[in-house]
């Protein structure tokens, strides 16, 4: 390991031993447990590092995920619903269960027909993220220059394009914009089946695993005990414990994405609410992560996307005429590409799910409307090397490579290292 890499891993070490664990963190702020149902948090107080002498930001390459947005399916809300009303109908309820059935029914008529799609709050959080992208680095929107935008297939995504793009070309209506959403794209965009994922999505380890960590995780019977009247031989026949558990936490976690002052957050404890979180946590994980059960190369599922990136930047530092490539899709996307990159600290590699939750958080990656920027500079001086600032949620990250100043690398070394050292032995994905 060189110089840097140690200086690398200590900074590492020394920001686990220092930060707040995920329980102290959610006890604190029970929203967190939301994982990837977390509102997007703005990067208020948030100071960037001072950009180097001479240079100025001409080009930017980002992936976004859609914003806020209600449960994905109907049955997400009608399920429970239905099971409510019929444990009332039989007179299982108590009067707790009763009040609760009655928050359902409110929140199924605000999803009435809506499902998957993008909230007020979910196009509101996209016209934030694009006016900091224009008022952090206005250089990159001046004169006519092209914005190129594309989205997946889905509503709710291309809305999230549109709040942005829209925000963008409001503030300088002399851009010239291309906006797409096409199957054509999905191969990098979006381009989950591929090989990778169906060779290590369904190893029977990886079921194995996730569903042990489900069983000693997931702790029903409070609740339960709490909505229904004790009647074990009707109850057992009329519900799945934890699935009826799982449900009203699904809804109940999902409430900040919507424009409501219904809560169902109270119905859970901390320590529920941080069980609830370390379960989805490793479903993620064995997902989209560098687990010891997928033999690491889940996050491979988007390699197209890293080289798309790569390959968009080269031809826009030739140009010299793209302000900005906005790709806009899905959490299962960004989750895997932060750790393809090496952002931060987020390539961790265990087997071991009890330990996860010390050094890997979902809601650092995927809340609501969570983004990849990479911002590029040029100096003045036409000798001196194009570098790139890479953020996170609009935080700025470091990878394992030399910097030129601090946050600041050379578009070159990152070029190099994500082709001959991450992408080095993955063929393109068809």
């Amino acid at each position: 390991m060189n110089k840097f890499l140690l200086i690398f891993a200590s900074l590492f070490v020394s920001i686990v031993v220092t930060a707040k664990t995920a329980r102290e963190e959610i006890y604190e702020n029970i929203n967190l447990s939301g994982g990837g149902y977390l509102t997007y948090p703005e990067p208020i107080g948030v100071e960037y590092t001072k950009v180097p002498k001479g240079y100025t930001p001409f080009y930017i390459s980002s992936y976004h995920r859609h914003g806020s947005r209600f449960l994905i399916g109907k049955e997400d809300y009608v399920k429970p619903q239905q099971l409510l009303h019929k444990a009332d109908s039989l007179g299982l309820l108590t009067a707790e269960g009763k009040k609760v059935m009655g928050k359902v029914d409110s929140v199924c008529a605000l999803a009435k027909d809506r499902y998957g799609e993008l909230t007020n709050i979910g196009f509101k959080q996209h016209k934030g993220v694009a006016q900091r992208m224009y008022n952090n680095f206005p250089d990159v929107f001046k004169g006519n220059k092209t914005i190129d935008a594309r989205s997946t297939d889905v509503i709710r995504s291309i809305l999230s394009m549109f709040a942005e793009t829209s925000t963008l070309i409001a503030n300088n209506p002399k851009l010239n914009l291309f906006i797409d959403a096409s199957a054509h794209d999905m191969y990098y965009m979006n381009h989950w089946f591929n090989p990778i994922n169906k060779t290590y999505g369904n190893l029977p380890e990886v079921k194995e695993c996730k569903n042990n960590f489900a069983q000693k995780h997931t702790h029903p019977e409070r609740l339960i005990n709490e909505l229904f009247k004790s009647y074990p031989y009707t109850l057992s026949h009329l519900l799945n414990k934890n699935k009826t558990y799982i449900s009203l936490w699904e809804i109940a976690s999902n409430l900040q994405n919507i424009d409501t002052d219904i809560d169902m957050m109270y119905l859970f404890t901390k320590e529920e609410c941080y069980e609830n979180w370390s379960r989805s946590n490793v479903g993620w994980y064995l997902e989209c992560g560098p687990s010891i059960q997928t033999k690491q190369m889940k996050p491979y599922v988007h390699s197209n996307l890293l080289r798309n990136i790569i390959e968009t930047a080269d031809k826009a530092i030739e140009s010299d005429t793209i302000a900005a490539t906005m790709r806009f899709g899905h959490d299962s996307v960004v989750l895997p590409l932060t750790i393809l990159m090496h952002l931060n600290n987020f390539y961790y590699v265990t087997g071991d799910m009890e330990s996860l939750a010390d050094n890997w958080h979902t809601y650092d990656i995927i809340p609501m409307a969570c983004n990849i920027q990479l911002i590029f500079f040029k100096s003045k001086k036409s000798d001196n090397p194009v570098l790139v600032k890479i953020m996170l949620n609009e935080r700025e990250c470091h990878i394992p490579i030399e910097p030129y100043s601090d946050v600041y690398y050379e578009w070159d070394k990152v070029k190099d290292y994500y082709l001959n050292n991450v992408l080095k032995n993955i063929p393109v994905q068809e």
